[in-house]
């Protein structure tokens, strides 16, 4: 019989990218041999939700070593043996997330069982949840302690054993190494992208309009050897602003902004036997903010839901101006269509475009623009970025300058600049701002309003402190690259 590991981590708050304390139980030759348990601190905020479901907090954790400091210890032990969790994703995910998040090496791969999918091949008809499990068995069980919890799922596994299973077709394997250079890991497969703040429902698009000619999302495609004017729903990520983690918790939080179909348009002729569905889906979240965004504004009026009234208060819908063309075309019809908040996004921001005649109406609440980048990007001016900034903050409303581009012109001079470079020179250049606030009236499912203790407060890294797009961005997606402060 090999060596097993069983192992359980509680984490800190609904991110689950970091652990408060971890549970670890040896099996050798059927018998448990050994045991371990410590606190972690997670150097991150505890949600008051994860402190009630463990009964750690911050006070708890501030004399515990921090996950580096305890790798040291447990290294030995975790690759010692075939690992084992009960619903092994979430923690392979946390300890993918740690160790990339400190930059700590470890081997390319793991080797896990899930008790929890074990259960349901040899235990059909019944819940697989770990105290339902422990009842049956009779096995003792403190939930959500970290040293109980392991110890169940290896006296789980030690019964699942007993009982004649063969465990070669359970076992799964985790990447390490430098593919956990994608810090979400398995859950990330789960929402279609590494960034947290995107909800794709459906992906593929249709050119347009110019500013569609470099499109992004077609170039990302071609890549993968894909065709982007393939238009097809997506599956896992369909419902992802209702998909719930292991504790029943929504895993998009209250407050946070999610910007919808960012490979494709709302819009889009192709979704419309989709759409319906999607503004369930926002109905349903009244304590979340959706980013609509479309080059199709035309389309808008008779594709609402029956009971949107004069606009829902978590919706912010933006139209596409990557010219004065099409800003003169598509403003009008924004200006006139029943949204509570109305915002202009200047991308790829290919000519030069004056608000000046729309921004009166006191209805545009945001303006964003951003040069193009990928195969025959254009080239972005810092002139039109500095007139557009001069208009907005004339009529105090937000202007974000997200990037440069991958060719930007000032004074004349051309510079190409790749990657981050082109958010750090837009943030450098000082023509952000925040104007007046825009206020979202967030509710919770019966209506009633959200207290802005309880919403969602952004992360912001250290590389976040010189981004052009932190006025408007949901925060930092802790890629593991830079630490937290």
């Amino acid at each position: 019989m090999p060596r097993f590991v069983a192992f359980d981590v509680e984490t800190p708050n609904g991110r689950n990218d970091r652990m408060s304390a971890i549970g670890i139980a040896v099996i050798e030759d059927g018998v448990i041999v050994r045991e371990f348990c410590s606190l972690v601190n997670p150097e991150t905020y505890f949600d008051s939700f994860n402190v009630r479901l463990t009964g750690i907090d911050g006070e708890r954790v501030k004399d515990a070593p921090t996950f580096p400091a305890l790798w040291d210890e447990i290294e030995p032990l975790m690759s010692s043996g075939l690992l084992v969790a009960h619903n092994a994703s979430f923690d392979m995910s946390v300890l993918k997330s740690c160790l990339t998040f400190y930059e700590i090496p470890w081997k390319p791969y793991a080797r896990y069982l899930c008790t929890v999918q074990m259960g349901r091949r040899l235990l059909p008809g019944m819940s697989h949840r770990l105290n339902v499990l422990c009842d049956y068995y009779g096995i003792a069980l403190d939930h959500h302690r970290a040293d109980s919890d392991s110890r169940a799922c290896a006296e789980i596994l030690l019964r699942y054993l007993a009982g004649g299973a063969e465990i070669a077709p359970f076992i799964r394997t985790c990447t390490f190494g430098a593919v956990a250079s994608d810090r979400t890991g398995m859950i990330g497969k789960e929402r279609g992208t590494t960034m947290h703040d995107i909800w794709n429902p459906w992906h593929g698009c249709r050119k347009c309009s110019e500013g569609c000619e470099n499109c992004y999302m077609y170039y990302l495609d071609a890549l993968r050897d894909r065709d982007g004017s393939e238009i097809y729903r997506t599956k896992a990520g369909f419902r992802y602003p209702l998909s719930k983690d292991r504790s029943g918790q929504y895993k998009v939080k209250s407050g946070e902004m999610l910007r919808v179909c960012m490979t494709s348009d709302f819009f889009l002729e192709e979704a419309d036997g989709w759409r319906d569905e999607a503004w369930d889906v926002i109905r349903q979240r009244p304590d979340v903010k959706f980013f609509l965004l479309t080059k199709r504004p035309e389309r808008v009026a008779s594709h609402l839901p029956a009971d949107w009234g004069d606009g829902w208060e978590n919706v912010m819908f933006n139209v596409t101006c990557e010219n004065q063309r099409r800003a003169d075309e598509r403003i009008p019809l924004l200006l006139s269509l029943p949204f509570k908040h109305k915002g202009v996004m200047c991308a790829p921001f290919i000519g030069a475009v004056s608000l000046r005649e729309y921004l009166p109406s006191g209805q545009i609440e945001q303006v964003l623009c951003d040069g193009e980048n990928y195969g025959g990007a254009r080239p972005c001016h810092y002139e039109w970025v500095r007139a557009l900034h001069d208009e907005c903050r004339a009529y105090n409303v937000t202007f974000v300058f997200c990037g440069t581009g991958r060719r930007f012109v000032k004074d004349g001079r051309l510079y190409r600049l790749e990657g981050s470079v082109q958010t750090q020179q837009a943030y450098k250049s000082g023509l952000s701002f925040r104007g007046k606030p825009i206020e979202f009236r967030l509710t919770d499912a019966l209506g009633n309003p959200i207290p802005e203790e309880a919403l969602y407060k952004p992360f912001f890294g250290e590389r976040c402190r010189s981004c052009g797009m932190r006025i408007s961005c949901n925060g930092c997606s802790r890629c593991g690259k830079c630490p937290e402060k």
